[in-house]
């Protein structure tokens, strides 16, 4: 049988429907592109990976057990807000030394409970902050106990600027913006857990709620004062119990992402299941340091882009 003859120049009928293709093709593409379906930013994103090396914003909720402990980042400034137990000095001492951290711009205590200032004595001894932020509360509230006696002390040899806060305060944390949303009053209310200071930081145009032990009569009152809240991230109040997090309160900040600070096998019970079914209703992008470990919050403002990581339990 005869070989066929073959031509290595492409069949002219192919090369015409190549070029129409392209053609199609770009005109796709600049109206998809116009019309929003797709944009150049997006595309960047993808290709970008945020890390706690590069990430200009960061909240790292240190895993402390039963308690709070939250170290914000901005532009090189540091907060801390929060310090567990008495027992978690060690592991936030070892966190903040692991990120070379060794003065803090803010230490802020959320209210006067053992589970969210026991350690700071111990970490004063070491790492000095330049402010000491509390929340302002009635006189009827302040602790007989020998942690908050101990704190106070502490508080004092660090020589830092002290101030009580309330609702309308705000300052700066590197080019975040920190705004006091509670508590509202310094009028009497039914337990310190009503007293927190709820922190509303503002970088970018993207923002987080930091909301202590608040419990749904002092959510009610922040909705009443700030109709438009929102939030990209939210610490969940009271360790995720079912005093808070209620699901108005949800439905207004619609966060995207959640964490909760709790003790594995708590006695508490937290978080409570009926926190996690309201949650779920917004986000699937919760976060328990009771079953993941440090949960690490990052954003990166020049793609607008954001992520979570965890350390993962032992």
């Amino acid at each position: 049988m005869a070989k066929k003859e073959t031509s290595s120049m492409p069949k002219e009928p192919k090369t015409k429907n190549k070029i129409i293709y392209c053609i199609v093709v770009a005109i796709l593409t600049v109206v998809a592109l116009i019309s929003g379906k797709y944009s150049l930013e997006e595309t960047q994103q993808d290709n970008t990976e945020i890390t706690i090396d590069n990430a200009e914003f960061q909240v790292h909720v240190i895993d402390v057990g039963q308690g709070d402990s939250i170290l914000v980042c901005a532009d090189g400034q540091t907060m801390l807000i929060d310090a567990g137990e008495s027992k978690a000095s060690t592991k936030i001492l070892n966190y903040l030394e692991s990120k070379n951290i060794t003065e803090l711009d803010y230490a802020t205590a959320t209210h006067m409970h053992a589970d969210h200032i026991g350690s700071f004595p111990k970490i004063f001894d070491v790492i000095k902050p330049k402010n000491v932020i509390e929340p302002v509360y009635h006189d009827s509230l302040v602790p007989t106990t020998k942690t908050y006696e101990k704190y106070l002390d502490a508080v004092e040899t660090t020589g830092a600027n002290y101030q009580a806060l309330k609702a309308g305060d705000s300052f700066a944390l590197g080019n975040a913006q920190v705004s006091v949303l509670a508590p509202v009053s310094d009028e009497k209310v039914s337990s310190l857990n009503n007293t927190s200071l709820v922190l509303q930081i503002q970088y970018d145009d993207m923002t987080c709620l930091f909301t202590g032990d608040m419990e749904i009569q002092e959510e009610k009152t922040i909705l009443e004062n700030y109709p438009d809240l929102k939030a990209d991230f939210l610490k969940a109040g009271h360790h995720g119990s079912d005093t808070s997090s209620s699901e108005n309160f949800l439905a207004q900040v619609q966060p995207d992402y959640v964490a909760i600070s709790c003790g594995v096998d708590n006695k508490y019970g937290h978080p409570a299941n009926s926190t996690l079914e309201h949650l779920a209703t917004w986000t699937e992008n919760v976060y328990i340091t009771a079953q993941q470990g440090d949960v690490v919050f990052l954003y990166d403002k020049d793609t607008k882009s954001s992520k979570v990581i965890t350390s993962g339990k032992e």
